[in-house]
């Protein structure tokens, strides 16, 4: 159901409703952390796809269920600390006027930071002589933030929104002296995806063997968006957040759900050193209730409401080569293709009301890259007393940029300033992990790994146990 209301722009509609699908603002979809679950895995900077040889390959490459030769139970518990950076306050595309908060030349970032831990993966697999079956537990993406925006100023003249909307769509309070403000925020959200999934894998000789994987997702999100005036004499004050009147307006987006996806992968050794691999990971399909309101300030009238908002994991292909240096160094490359577009793909055409011009406007310059993965690591193995065995990891990858950014002039924020302080251009970020493996027998395994970088930083613990 949508219900419209003239006097609000689409524009304000879209950057309070649209954007939290994907993480309450888009810039927070570079903590999206798709990655392999293990912290095998995670010390060798995820690139395990051709490797695939413990119970968490259920996941990554249920292919590599094969390599197993006793029935394994396998736990991993991790802790991630997000950070989500946005434009907090500032002027930009200009100089600061001078005037009460507006006294900063150039936008200044925020970071917001939350700490989240808990079971990553779970699961037990079952080989045979050519055959494996395996049942696992997996935490896909789990995120919490909370940010108090102050709003920055920025230069906009020219069109003006809401009566006979022309670009550049400044807000009319922007023609007395050519500076706009994008209203102050405060903002919640928590996402969490989880699945239960079982995977079989089949050896079709000595050489090649092939397995999928079924999963059956839980879905559940929480936000909200209240955004507070800075309109007339306001304009230049800093935020008043205690102030229920001053709030504008208030968007949530709610909702639980459930969906079906598929894993798939294959396994090739070359020859004794050389294995290559191969994956599919089928993002699963969700759905997810938003709805917005005017604020007490004009009397919380009902605004938009619409019960069947899409939120698409991305797909994710991933191809890999292992090498096996000697018994004890083995090298492994691999490529990740993450389709991100499909986070908007769908909403994109549902989002903007036939005929506001300022939504066709800005549709075709809203872009959401995909993301070209790659990534290196390595593993030494040392010889200890008896059976025991440790092992030494390192590994690098870039994640490229994923967020979704409007298409405009850096200097000028042309053509449509706001939109190019709702959504930046942000860079990719690097990745450095490392981590430790120890065997104390032929049934335990402990692994650690740490993973770094400008957005998520990540610390893995999974044990294993081998009947």
């Amino acid at each position: 159901m949508i219900m419209r209301f003239p006097v609000v722009g689409l524009a304000l509609l879209l950057h309070l409703v649209a954007t939290p699908a994907f993480a309450q603002n888009t810039e927070d979809q570079n903590t999206f952390d798709f990655s392999l679950p293990g912290a095998r895995s995670r010390g060798i900077g995820g690139a395990f796809v051709a490797i695939a040889d413990d119970a968490t390959s259920a996941y990554s490459n249920p292919a590599g269920l094969t390599l197993l030769f006793r029935p394994e139970v396998s736990a991993e518990g991790r802790f991630w600390r997000l950070t989500s950076r946005v434009l907090d306050r500032g002027h930009g595309f200009g100089e600061a006027t001078g005037i009460g908060v507006d006294t900063i030349d150039g936008f200044v970032d925020k970071d917001f930071h939350k700490n989240v831990a808990g079971l990553s993966f779970l699961s037990f697999v079952y080989p045979r002589n050519n055959w494996a079956l395996g049942v696992y537990r997996h935490q896909l993406a789990r995120n919490r933030m909370d940010r108090q925006i102050e709003g920055p100023f920025f230069d906009c003249s020219g069109g003006f929104r809401y009566v006979n909307p022309m670009p550049p769509f400044c807000e009319p309070h922007a023609a007395v002296d050519g500076v706009d403000r994008e209203f102050p925020k405060i903002q919640s959200f928590e996402l969490d995806i989880s699945s239960i999934g079982t995977a079989f894998a089949y050896d079709w000789s000595h050489k090649l063997s092939a397995g999928i994987a079924v999963q059956y997702f839980n879905f559940s999100i929480a936000a909200t968006n209240k955004v507070f005036t800075a309109r007339g004499d306001q304009k230049y004050l800093p935020p008043n957040y205690t102030d229920p009147g001053n709030i504008e307006v208030i968007s949530t987006q709610t909702g639980t759900d459930h969906a079906w996806a598929a894993n798939a992968g294959i396994l090739w050794n070359v020859s004794p050193r050389w294995v290559a691999g191969a994956s599919f990971r089928q993002g699963p399909k969700f759905e997810f209730s938003t709805s917005l309101v005017s604020g007490p300030r004009t009397g919380s009238i009902p605004i938009f409401s619409q019960s069947d908002n899409p939120f698409h994991v991305p797909d994710t292909y991933s191809v890999g080569v292992a090498h096996r240096l000697t018994d004890f160094w083995r090298l492994s490359v691999e490529y990740d293709r993450v389709n991100f577009h499909q986070l908007i793909e769908d909403f994109r055409i549902t989002s903007f009301f036939p005929g506001d011009a300022e939504g066709e406007f800005v549709k075709p310059r809203v872009h959401l890259n995909n993301a070209d993965q790659f990534r290196f690591g390595a593993e030494r193995l040392v010889l200890l007393n008896g059976s025991r065995v440790l092992a030494l990891r390192g590994g690098v990858w870039y994640d490229p940029n994923h967020q979704t950014y409007f298409e405009a002039d850096p200097a000028t924020g042309l053509p449509a300033p706001r939109w190019a302080v709702l959504l930046p251009k942000r860079d990719g970020a690097l990745h450095v992990s490392g981590g430790i493996g120890f065997t104390t027998n032929r049934h335990l395994q402990f692994d650690a790994a740490v993973d770094f970088s400008e957005l998520v930083d990540t610390l893995s613990i999974s044990s294993v146990w081998r009947f």
